[in-house]
């Protein structure tokens, strides 16, 4: 089982999306995070994350969502925690991965991967970051 965390941004009506990295498949687009290292609480882990992809540091809130999904090697239990990035942060992404800022309105994007559907699909229907 594979603990994951991501955030949930949002500005202006738009979320933060992120580039998977080449290095990294699937190839897509998804809100930012990544694995919760033993020890690590959700918190911590999302704003080591964001430090460590997106250069910025971050004030991670309540968890909004949950994602379960397993493949032949293994469960992913991903949680989505809205967050806020903290005043004056610049992103500067480095692991080779693109960002931008998407309406958060009607069908979730094309690029945008399986297991975040359902939470693109949450905040459309219930509710905003």
């Amino acid at each position: 089982i594979i603990p994951v965390a991501a955030a949930v941004i949002g500005r202006g009506g738009k979320v933060l999306l992120t580039s998977r990295p080449v290095s990294k498949p699937p190839l897509g687009w998804e809100f930012p995070g990544g694995k919760v290292e033993p020890g690590e609480n959700f918190s911590a882990a999302l704003r080591r994350e964001l430090f460590e992809e997106l250069g910025v540091d971050s004030v991670p809130a309540d968890r909004i969502y949950k994602v379960v999904t397993r493949n032949a090697e293994r469960e992913i239990r991903l949680h989505f925690i809205r967050t806020q990035l903290a005043p004056g942060a610049q992103i500067v992404p480095k692991e080779g991965q693109e960002f931008r800022w998407v309406e958060l309105s009607g069908e979730a994007p094309a690029e945008l991967l399986a297991p975040d559907r359902p939470v693109w699909n949450f905040l459309t229907n219930f509710g905003r970051p």
